[in-house]
């Protein structure tokens, strides 16, 4: 058997730090865009989440102003009742304005670093398995370096 001596090149550790580097660069890449979809996602979630509350509220205004039409015997005066009465939550919203503020940025805040730190379900299954190439390579390396 012919023993095979491993010199050190530096061609061939420059060749191994490029590859690691751009294999890093990608695997950055790829959680970034990973992260970035799952944002995005939660972000139309909610934006849909939103247009059918406003919807569901205009309903509920109509059928409110035409309620308190009949009680009123006047449609106008009920839709004028029920532009009263969000004016008067417009006026309490407008008081509390600074502590709502605060609460939602922080709801926001919270609501994106969770999703912009939830780990793919693959991910751990992925980062065992190169652990795990990585220890068989380095066996490999250890066995051919005592030959």
């Amino acid at each position: 058997m012919e023993e095979k001596e491993q010199k050190f090149s530096i061609s061939d550790s420059f060749e191994k730090s490029k590859e690691y580097l751009e294999t890093q660069f990608e695997l950055l890449k790829l959680k970034g865009i990973s992260r970035m979809s799952r944002i995005l996602g939660s972000l139309i979630v909610d934006a849909s989440k939103v247009l059918l509350t406003l919807l569901i509220v205009f309903f509920v205004s109509l059928a409110l102003g035409f309620y308190l039409g009949e009680l009123l015997g006047s449609y106008s005066l009920g839709f004028l009742s029920t532009g009263g009465i969000f004016l008067v939550i417009l006026l309490i919203i407008r008081a509390v304005e600074p502590k709502l503020e605060a609460k939602f940025m922080d709801l926001t805040i919270k609501r994106i670093l969770t999703k912009w730190d939830e780990e793919d379900d693959d991910e751990e299954e992925l980062k065992e398995e190169i652990r795990e190439e990585v220890k068989e390579e380095q066996e490999n390396q250890s066995k051919q370096e005592g030959l």
